[in-house]
């Protein structure tokens, strides 16, 4: 029986930084890990505090250390493969998880007959770029063994962009830990802290970013009261930046203060209280095609789902594979408020609907996209 190739995830974002890339990374080392394939991971250095969470892990992770990152990132990732090789490992397959990261190693792992796969989200190969950063994409992408997207539409733009061979560029969604999220009765911290009992909550947790779509949902308020004049919006992410004051003034402009919080920063050990305090969870997220700014995937939407909450996402990007319209929750037109208040009023007035879109949800996550489910596509089409 042949041995299992070994494997080297280079992530430059790794708990406890908790994005959409750091979870993705924890996710399927942990999967790889629990398969029994040889792992290690490598992953940028952020603190002593970090390193130690980090080493926690069960399998060897080793921190990159760098300053000025951003400028020098290539030579940095570079230096950590060759250290590697030096120590005498040699892994059979490198998954970096962006492709900056994959940019500075390509030649070297060519030379050491390293698979080289390469996972793309969304905005990092969809915004618009210089002439020269979009040419380093390119190369990049067409110097892997494979290219993972997280979405029909990333795998969609990739193709289009770096004129790859379509049989290089996979889609596979990403994931979820169902045992991180999961269905629970007991928010009545949150309920207290917010003010919130009896009150119909519809929630956003993400970045508070224009393409998010927060600003559709504070537009739709309006008409949603009219028919819940109980509802109430939570707007999760950190309070920074222009748009917050935007969107601040929006409330108020409307006169929805005593209807929207914004309950600033969550913190990771906090994310399963908030999904179950709400009723739905909503992210229209929309396309700034000016600046190629797009919902790559939407894993806040599995979360929720994961939480056993109806959804409601934005017809744009990625998020269609996301959610299953009609069954796990709703796509709508991101531009049209009143679309958007139709749906949030009718699952609102339909609490049996939305539990039974959240019981789907929860079972589709089950099914097909926990994070050992994605983790054996993807080695059956690497390994």
């Amino acid at each position: 029986m042949a041995s299992k190739p070994s494997i080297l995830l280079f992530s430059e974002d790794f708990p406890p930084n908790y994005g959409g890339i750091g979870q993705w990374a924890i996710g399927v080392a942990q999967s790889i890990h629990r398969m029994g394939y040889p792992l290690h991971l490598l992953t940028r250095y952020m603190n002593p505090e970090a390193e130690m969470l980090q080493n926690r892990e069960p399998y060897p992770v080793i921190q990159v250390h760098g300053k000025r990152w951003s400028q020098f990132r290539s030579f940095y990732t570079y230096s950590a493969i060759k250290n590697i090789y030096k120590k005498g490992i040699k892994p059979d397959i490198v998954i970096a998880t962006t492709w900056n990261i994959a940019r500075g190693i390509t030649r070297i792992l060519k030379k050491n007959k390293t698979k080289l796969v390469i996972v793309v989200h969304g905005l990092e190969v969809t915004r618009t770029m210089p002439w020269l950063k979009t040419r380093w994409l390119q190369q990049t992408l067409n110097a892997a063994d494979a290219v993972i997207a997280v979405s029909n539409f990333t795998r969609d733009r990739v193709i289009e962009r770096c004129n790859i061979n379509p049989s290089k560029v996979h889609f596979l969604p990403n994931g979820v830990d169902p045992q991180r999220f999961f269905p629970r009765s007991n928010t009545t911290h949150l309920q207290e802290k917010y003010n919130l009992h009896n009150k119909k909550v519809i929630l956003t947790l993400a970045r508070l970013q224009e393409r998010k779509g927060h600003d559709k949902v504070i537009e739709a308020l309006p008409t949603v009261l009219k028919e819940i004049p109980n509802a109430h919006y939570l707007i999760s992410g950190a309070l920074k930046g222009t748009y917050y004051k935007t969107l601040q003034q929006q409330v108020s402009n409307l006169r929805l203060n005593e209807h929207v919080t914004f309950t600033g920063f969550v913190d990771s050990a906090d994310l399963n209280a908030f999904y179950n305090v709400c009723d739905v969870y909503i992210m229209p997220s929309r396309e700034l095609e000016k600046k190629g700014d797009t919902e790559g995937f939407g894993i806040t939407f599995l979360e929720a789902n994961a939480c056993e909450k109806a959804v409601i996402g934005g017809r744009s990007g990625g998020v269609a594979d996301a959610i299953d319209d009609g069954k796990t929750g709703y796509l709508v037109n991101p531009l049209d408020s009143n679309e958007i208040a139709e749906k949030l009023i009718y699952l609102l007035s339909n609490p049996e609907l939305a539990t039974q879109f959240g019981k789907q949800g929860r079972q589709r996550i089950l099914t097909s996209y926990t994070w050992d489910a994605v983790t054996k596509k993807l080695l059956a089409t690497i390994a």
